[in-house]
């Protein structure tokens, strides 16, 4: 499922983009200023100008693997939660990274107490819900609901 949530919330492009925020973008959300390609998928993309779908699942793997590991740190006992409510912080942390998910003091506190109606109602003041269209209150109902 998350694979999916994040192709609909990223889109999938072969060919290098500019994300919202200005930043060399690839594949699903891979932003490849902070996180560069590997030397091989860089000396294809330089001599092909864009990646095999191959590759742009291979790093979507990589993404959602440190999405995860980073939802780990900030959550204890994220192993414990909903397959749902995994999938929507994995999400959340693939799209803002765990520097800014940690600026999320109160919603990050609401989920450690696993209030979920307050975590949600946190998040959904944020001004990132309101930056990220249709994926703040699917995430967020997700959060909410479990």
């Amino acid at each position: 499922m998350i694979r999916e949530m994040l192709k609909r919330h990223e889109g999938y492009k072969l060919k290098p983009y500019k994300c919202p925020a200005g930043k060399n973008t690839i594949g699903v959300g891979h932003n490849f200023d902070a996180n560069p390609l590997p030397k091989d998928m860089q000396a294809f993309l330089d001599l092909h100008g864009q990646i095999t779908e191959s590759m742009a699942e291979a790093l979507l793997s990589a993404d959602i693997d440190n999405a995860v590991k980073d939802c780990r740190k900030l959550y204890p006992n994220f192993n414990g939660f909903s397959q749902r409510r995994k999938d929507a912080l994995t999400d959340f942390l693939f799209n803002v990274g765990i520097g800014t998910a940690r600026e999320f003091k109160n919603t990050n506190k609401y989920i450690n107490l696993e209030q979920w109606d307050k975590a949600a109602v946190n998040m959904g003041m944020s001004k990132w819900f309101s930056q990220v269209k249709s994926r703040g209150p699917e995430i967020v109902q997700m959060i909410r609901e479990g």
